[in-house]
């Protein structure tokens, strides 16, 4: 039927939904393609990142192989063969130097000097002859809570074992590398002589790298005395120089451990026991803040021991590896100047740190007016200067003279 002009009608809406359906189709189909191209990309970035990844630690192991092999020899193994020890990073520490200006002033007069104290004989064993103290509470303990940030902390009479101000003293703790304490001690206890020398080796320090362990700085094949590292374990903290005087003293970590828990009973640390020379987390390695506490205020009674606890920097003996001497500087001196509490010197200390123990800290501090003694053990800090601050605090406010 016409509508009266003799044109056919317009189909106009029908088109207009086919071109739409069109349209959208075509839209889908490049967005397919561009989700396509996108997915290509980032398999190929993955792939260029791996493939740099492992040409970038090919590179580095192979630089390393040639620096190695250029410091030192290759290690001697049995059976007459020279094998290159496992790969490990040996960082030094850098070394500083301070220099003071020395003035000289015309003398009308000679000054006699007093002779010079004859060096320490570091050639035969050494014993330390102090006595152990046992922590006591009298009715003049403080009982801290809110006072001090850490959850554990003791402050005891270092000569009487008087207990001067505690929170949760009898709590079992993980000690970390307040261990090397005890490492230390009985080092210094069943070594021949601290001038002995002990050849350190790749496969002791590589494991405990591996272990994220702090390390001083010694590397394979480098012959270390006795005292050198007794001052790697007690400053830097350094894991490979512990492991060192164990192997050095005892032939294996087993037997030095069975030695460290021998010396500690006979201390009277009755709720402690050690699993390694190091203090890396066991969950059979624990202690309190009261056997801590006995074990620092023992070692302070020897001069050699004090001596090496209290030092900021030491320079190693110079080997080929080291020709200059390794410098050594103390975890609790770099944080620390040791008077800052006005009525107390840091007379010696050490740090540690793991994950389960927190941040601890165990000194010794000296009153400047009458001399007494105290030690002061914290543990469980969430940050390296939260023990810090509260020794501080606690030697400012509880050191009665």
């Amino acid at each position: 039927m016409g509508n009266g002009s003799g044109m056919t009608p317009r189909r106009q809406p029908q088109n207009n939904e086919a071109a739409r359906a069109r349209m959208i189709a075509k839209q889908q189909y490049l967005r397919k393609r561009r989700r396509a191209r996108r997915r290509r990309l980032a398999i190929l970035l993955l792939c260029a990142i791996l493939v740099l990844a492992v040409l970038g630690g090919a590179v580095f192991y192979a630089v390393r192989a040639v620096i190695r092999s250029l410091s030192s020899d290759p290690q001697t193994v049995p059976g007459g063969e020279n094998k290159e020890p496992a790969v490990t990073v040996s960082e030094n520490l850098p070394q500083t130097y301070d220099t003071d200006e020395v003035l000289t002033v015309p003398m009308t007069e000679a000054i006699t000097q007093p002779p010079a104290p004859p060096p320490p004989d570091y050639s035969a064993p050494h014993v330390v002859m102090g006595k152990a103290v046992t922590p006591f509470v009298t009715d003049t303990v403080k009982q801290l809570d809110e006072e001090i940030d850490c959850p554990y902390m003791i402050m005891m009479d270092a000569q009487t074992g008087e207990l001067i101000a505690a929170k949760n003293t009898d709590e079992p703790i993980y000690p970390a590398s307040m261990t090397k304490l005890m490492t230390v001690l009985v080092a210094y206890e069943n070594c021949e002589s601290l001038e002995t020398t002990f050849r350190m080796t790749y496969g002791i320090i590589d494991p405990l790298y591996l272990q994220e362990l702090s390390l001083a700085g010694f590397v394979g094949n480098e012959d270390i005395t006795i005292l050198d590292m007794l001052y790697g374990s007690a400053l830097p903290s350094g894991a490979e120089a512990s492991m060192g005087l164990a192997l050095a003293t005892c032939g294996t970590e087993e037997a030095f451990v069975a030695r460290m828990n021998e010396r500690a009973a006979s201390l009277g640390m009755r709720d402690t026991h050690f699993m390694n020379c190091t203090g890396a987390h066991d969950p059979d390695h624990y202690s309190t803040l009261a056997d801590i506490a006995v074990l620092m205020a023992y070692i302070e009674q020897d001069e050699t021991l004090r001596t090496i606890f209290s030092t900021y920097q030491y320079t190693t003996t110079a080997t080929p590896q080291h020709p200059e001497g390794l410098l050594l500087t103390s975890t609790v001196y770099s944080r620390m100047v040791g008077n800052e509490s006005g009525v107390c010197e840091v007379v010696g200390g050490k740090t540690g740190y793991t994950i389960q123990a927190g941040q601890c800290l165990a000194t010794c501090g000296e009153r400047y007016d009458t001399g007494r003694r105290f030690v002061c053990v914290l543990a469980g800090g969430d940050t390296k200067w939260k023990p810090v601050y509260d020794t501080i605090r606690l030697y400012e406010q509880y050191s009665q003279p």
